[in-house]
């Protein structure tokens, strides 16, 4: 609690100008007529562009009433302000996995825990408070409106828990875009104090302006973009685990963890940096983009890249994306053998690819339409291409063109909807590799969640349902009974399309998401399931669901040798009740379950563990600008030793967050 007690000064210091801005607000107002405050994200002007998702699946935004414009000369002012409260207590062997040591100085083989498997968020003891405040301030003019976002954030504790089990840090503050006003490094603490830091930091976010009727948009500084092709470019995946009164599987087809609005509105990526136009007229919006991605360290990614929608409503939609990715700076180590200086490292998972890269250069063209194939009969069509080459690899000029296919159908049947799709995700597609962040994640045997491949890289693109180097096929249906039940489910039977040998490994620009290099002539193809299914009962007393998915990854090996033979399954389970009480609180308890059982990199069963977790929050929704959040975990872990003849994994951990919202 003595951390909570010393930032309870900076928090009182942010909420005090948050009350002052507010009343000189009012003041400014007072004349006008009252309309909404611009949303207090990075990109202030984002909720005055219209333009929609271009993702054939994302659903629609609500509809915002109707408000009456302010009257031309006012100024008004937006305030976000949260503090948030983190308490861990772990114990265990597990605590201290034998790869730590290593991971810690840049080794490639990663840990089996102390993680949480459903979000790879570490599980190290500590107290942690952090604060948040973000201002708004707006100018409606005749004939253009302005907008800025300005940011104040504080983290006092244990630096570990602040940034991945609180809110997003804000950006300057934030080790997981690169920033180092923290003290933050890959440490394993057996004790709370050991990982402790403080930082504090105020600073411009962004600023927009914006037209009148919304139709045309320039931002500057931090911002989400207005409208994505997620097959040619989607922004990076946060790496913490929001505060949250519940827990999803990581490839759900539920709707999340229960919440109430105040907690719904919570952005899952991170943020870019530079500049961002939006125009629209009549049905099409076209976006320009011109920003530096989240990057380690002493290295730098930019996006340069337009996309061009029009959007006619009712399910039709078509798209067009040009994308260039490049990055440069210092060298940055990786999993892939197609780098210089690669090697093969002997490990328990098998042998083990590293090496060095450099000067990336990816482009990516996309197309899609989504529209009525025939009568009760939706259709989609994905294609995308790219190209890629890089310094420092191991044979410059051996790099190939590659692409990406989707064709899908969707089609109601009474209460009924069925869809099937196919996919091809080719091995030289999209496949820069950026490292962002702080590369601390759960052991890559397991899906590491968001890195989509080993440690923190993340990909250019949403690779879900199918990952790079995978073709085939998925089949989903969903269903509404009469009676309140809600029923999800698919199957999905992808793949490998090339082996992931010596040779190919280093091709510049091969990459298999998850299978290690064999040798040429034991070459094998491998082939991945995913099956999930989402049940939800409704009943007048509770909300009540089972969110299952099941992923399983089987590689047969040739006799001579069994070291690559990979057999696993991944069963993930979640069980949740929710309960609305009144109209402003809800409550909330489960169990999870993670696991995974079977072999990687040998002829034995060398993987087999499981986290589970018991959890129970509420959320309540204290009058129209306060909201509270409490939730509490308790996580045990157990299974085989990472290593032969090592410790075993096993700990057990209780996780305690509360957290503060305040919205003006």
């Amino acid at each position: 609690m003595t951390t909570q007690a010393r930032t309870l000064p900076a928090l009182a210091l942010l909420l005090a100008c948050a009350a002052l801005a507010f009343a000189h607000t009012d003041a400014l107002a007072q004349s006008s007529t009252p309309s909404p405050s611009p949303a207090p994200s990075g990109s202030p002007a984002r909720s005055a562009s219209p333009a929609a998702s271009a993702s054939p699946e994302a659903s629609a935004s609500p509809t915002e009433s109707p408000s009456p414009t302010p009257r031309p000369g006012t100024i008004r002012l937006g305030i976000d302000a949260h503090t948030t409260f983190i308490s861990q207590g772990t114990n265990g062997p597990g605590i201290v996995p034998p790869e730590a040591a290593g991971f810690a100085a840049g080794s490639p083989l990663s840990p089996l825990s102390p993680y949480d498997t459903f979000s790879s968020a570490p599980l190290v003891p500590g107290n942690a408070s952090e604060s948040g405040l973000v201002l708004t301030p707006s100018y409606y003019g005749r004939g253009f409106d302005l907008h800025v976002a300005l940011a104040a954030g504080y983290v006092r504790g244990s630096v570990t828990n602040a940034a991945y089990w609180g809110e997003s840090l804000t950006p300057s503050l934030n080790p997981h875009l690169g920033a180092q006003m923290l003290p933050y490094q890959i440490l394993f603490p057996t004790h709370a104090g050991q990982d402790d830091g403080t930082g504090f930091v105020a600073s411009v976010l962004s600023g927009a302006i914006t037209s009148k009727d919304g139709d045309l948009a320039l931002k500057a500084g931090w911002f989400d973009l207005a409208q994505t092709v997620p097959f040619v470019f989607v922004q990076p995946a946060l790496t913490n685990a929001l505060p949250a009164i519940g827990l999803a599987t990581p490839e759900t087809l539920g709707d999340g963890p229960p919440n109430l609005d105040a907690w719904a509105q919570s952005s899952q990526q991170l943020q870019l940096h530079g500049l961002d136009f939006v125009g629209k007229h009549d049905l099409a919006t076209l976006e320009l983009t011109d920003a530096a991605l989240p990057s380690l360290p002493g290295t730098g990614a930019r996006l340069i890249g337009g996309t061009f929608v029009i959007d006619h409503g009712e399910g039709t939609k078509y798209s067009a994306t040009y994308d260039h990715v490049s990055t440069g700076g210092a060298l940055v180590s990786t999993t892939i053998l197609y780098g210089g200086d690669a090697q093969l490292i002997p490990t328990p998972q098998g042998p083990l690819p590293a090496s060095m890269i450099g000067g990336q250069r990816q482009r990516l063209y996309g197309l899609a339409a989504s529209f009525h194939a025939a009568r009760a009969l939706d259709g989609i069509a994905e294609y995308g291409h790219s190209t890629y080459d890089a310094d420092h690899v191991a044979e410059p000029g051996t790099g190939q063109a590659g692409n990406y296919e989707h064709l899908g159908l969707t089609h109601p049947l009474g209460r009924a909807t069925v869809a099937f799709d196919y996919y091809r995700n080719e091995a030289y597609y999209a496949q820069e590799l950026l490292p962002y962040g702080a590369p601390e994640n759960v052991w890559s045997v397991a899906w590491s969640w968001p890195g989509q491949w080993l440690k923190s890289n993340y990909q250019l693109i949403d690779d879900f349902p199918v990952n790079i180097d995978r073709q085939g096929y998925r089949v989903k249906a969903n269903w509404k009974t009469p009676g309140n039940v809600d029923l999800r489910a698919s199957f999905a039977n992808f793949g490998q399309i090339d082996p992931i040998t010596y040779t190919n490994a280093r091709k510049t620009g091969f990459i298999d998401g998850f299978f290690l290099p064999q040798p040429d002539d034991a070459a094998t193809l491998g082939r991945q399931h995913q099956y999930a299914l989402f049940a939800g009962w409704h009943p007048s007393f509770a909300d009540v669901t089972v969110d299952y998915t099941e992923d399983t990854m089987r590689r047969n090996a040739v006799l001579a040798h069994p070291e690559d033979t990979v057999s696993y399954d991944t069963p993930e389970l979640v069980l949740t009740v929710a309960r609305h009480v009144g109209s402003h609180a809800l409550v909330s308890a489960g169990l999870a379950r993670y696991g995974m059982r079977g072999t990687f990199g040998q002829g034995y069963t060398n993987v087999d563990f499981a986290e589970r977790v018991a959890f129970a929050g509420v959320e309540l929704q204290q009058n129209a600008h306060a909201s509270a959040l409490l939730s509490l975990r308790r996580t045990t872990f157990g299974g085989l030793p990472s290593q032969l003849g090592g410790p075993p994994p096993d700990f057990a951990g209780t996780l305690l967050v509360f957290e503060q919202r305040y919205k003006l």
